[in-house]
């Protein structure tokens, strides 16, 4: 296809506007800065402290591995009783210190145990390799990184706890055994966070790995204190594999070449004790336009004690009831793989986040459809009409559904239930007529359809009728889509932008008003001081924390 030049400025724009995201760097040397940290650490402690002297003596130059690492670990076995009653205290440092010396060691040798021949204070060093206590296998992930060692570039807080121990990243690619049994897993993997702590009994010493996620908590010394972590760390590293950008305009026009992308996807594996947060984005947009929501809800305890996210990827040319269908679709495998025989209670506690169009096609989930759908459109019921097989097969799927039954809540961040005046501006109708969706080989056949629908509104079933379309502001089938019945054990809340002009009801985001976003019967409505983007303004992603650890208690 033949792009004209001003589409092609556009295009361009809009390119240039769906940068990457994230700014991450990993360090391939990491070992250069410990070296580094431990001189600075050496300099300014106390040289009477025995800690430091087992760490300084690790340094000496004559001494073999075995050696070097039976300091490393009196080091840390001396600093752990003070480390664990102070985590601001030189020990504490001194611990961190050595366990991520430790790490190191056992990363060149892929996590084997060691025994020292020669020790005298720690005479074994194993690696627990998981059980009752939540400690992870570390040899089961494919690569290990220290967290520090992800910079970050590109949102605003990095989320960390103080506590003991050294934070990582676990590398999972697709195809790992680990990931079996996942449904969402991206093609470039998946990484979780996890946190290393030393501990001894008599002579032996034990690396522990735990996912602070679900492992906040360790006991040394007979103490429970808290673990140290990043949990902005291997979120990031994840999105900068992936093409890193929120905003992507090839899906808007090519929305027939980018069907094969579409699906739901996860960051994380799958816990089945964890509650699913659907993200739906928005025009124009993929899922890292959720990036700094994730990131910053990270930040709760209860949010990552009690939920895992999943996120729906699809071409936004297609129009919300196409896009709906496929969401569905991709709810039941996801149901199917990891709960085949609906047993599990939080599968049906989901939470559905949907922005701008987003929160169209979230609506779709919780109300029916059916005749009361169709006949908005046609004056005769839709069984009346001589379909081929397929066809019905096509629109049965698009007309007849009814409100999800996993779905327990909805968070609309500036939805245009009414459409948006924007779609009705020329160039928005230029745009719309080079979008490319998917040929489903029907036209031959759909002469009968076309026919029942009453001619006033039958565009809206022929092309072009994608997402643009459909978004006009007071648009018919949008019109429809508040006709229908909504289910009556959802609990749905909206956030809307202002611009920070406080002058709702009469206010808009700059792209969808009040009027559109305000839904009658919700829950909770929150006015924010944003542009459309409510999705990642903090007063928005504030709203959305507030709503989920309420929906945990």
């Amino acid at each position: 296809m033949k792009i004209s030049r001003p589409l092609s400025i556009l295009v361009c724009a809009l390119l240039m506007a769906g940068c990457s995201t994230l700014k991450v760097r990993v360090d391939r040397r990491p070992e250069v800065a410990l070296q580094r940290q431990i001189r600075e650490l050496l300099t300014t402690t106390p040289t009477e402290l025995r800690s430091a002297q087992w760490l300084a003596y690790s340094r000496n130059d004559g001494l073999t591995e075995d050696q070097r690492l039976e300091a490393l670990l009196s080091a840390a076995k001396t600093a752990l009783p003070e480390a664990v009653a102070n985590l601001d205290s030189e020990d504490a440092k001194i611990y961190s210190i050595a366990v991520r010396e430790v790490v190191s060691r056992l990363i060149a040798t892929n996590f084997r145990d060691v025994v020292l021949s020669d020790g005298r204070e720690v005479t074994s060093l194993t690696v627990s390799r998981g059980g009752k206590d939540g400690a992870f296998d570390p040899q089961r992930a494919d690569s290990i990184y220290p967290a520090d060692s992800v910079t970050i570039r590109g949102i605003i807080n990095r989320i960390t706890v103080a506590g003991i121990g050294v934070p990582y990243v676990a590398i999972f690619k697709q195809g790992n055994p680990y990931l079996e049994g996942n449904p969402g897993v991206p093609r470039f993997g998946l990484t979780i966070p996890l946190t290393a702590t030393l501990r001894f009994t008599e002579r032996a010493a034990e690396i522990v790995f735990q996912d602070p996620t679900d492992n906040p908590n360790i006991v040394l010394n007979r103490k429970t204190v808290p673990v140290a972590a990043d949990f902005s760390a291997p979120l990031a590293f994840l999105i900068a594999k992936g093409p890193n950008r929120s905003l992507d305009p090839r899906a808007l026009i090519m929305t027939g070449r980018n069907m094969k992308n579409a699906g739901l996807f996860q960051v994380a594996p799958y816990d089945p004790n964890k509650i699913p947060v659907v993200f739906v984005h928005g025009l124009l947009a993929r899922p890292e336009a959720w990036t700094r929501a994730t990131n910053e809800l990270f930040a709760d305890p209860v949010i990552r004690e009690r939920y895992q996210f999943w996120y729906f990827l699809y071409p936004t040319g297609l129009p919300v009831w196409a896009s709906a269908t496929i969401l569905r679709r991709e709810l039941d495998r996801f149901r199917s793989a990891v709960d085949p025989d609906t047993k599990n209670p939080r599968l049906d506690e989901k939470i559905v986040v949907g922005h701008s169009m987003g929160g169209l096609i979230s609506n779709l989930l919780i109300r029916k459809g059916g005749n009361k759908l169709w006949r908005q459109f046609s004056d005769r019921d839709l069984e009346t009409i001589q379909l081929t097989p397929r066809l019905h097969e096509v629109v049965n799927e698009i007309i007849n559904f009814s409100p999800r039954e996993d779905i327990k809540r909805v968070i609309f961040v500036a939805t245009p239930h009414q459409g948006s005046p924007l779609a009705l501006r020329p160039l928005a109708g230029f745009v719309a007529q080079f979008i490319q969706l998917p040929k489903l080989n029907l036209l031959s056949d759909r002469a009968p359809l076309l026919a029942a629908i009453r001619q006033e509104v039958r565009g809206l079933f022929m092309a072009p009728a994608n997402s643009i379309q459909f978004l006009r502001a007071e648009s018919p089938i949008l019109r429809a889509i508040l006709n229908l019945p909504l289910s009556d054990r959802v609990e749905y809340h909206t956030i809307i932008g202002d611009r920070g002009r406080g002058d709702s009801p009469l206010s808009s985001d700059g792209v969808v008003p009040y009027w559109s976003s305000s839904l009658p019967g919700a829950y909770s409505e929150k006015i924010v001081p944003s542009n459309h983007g409510a999705n990642e303004h903090p007063e928005g992603i504030e709203e959305i924390r507030r709503v989920l650890v309420e929906a945990a208690r």
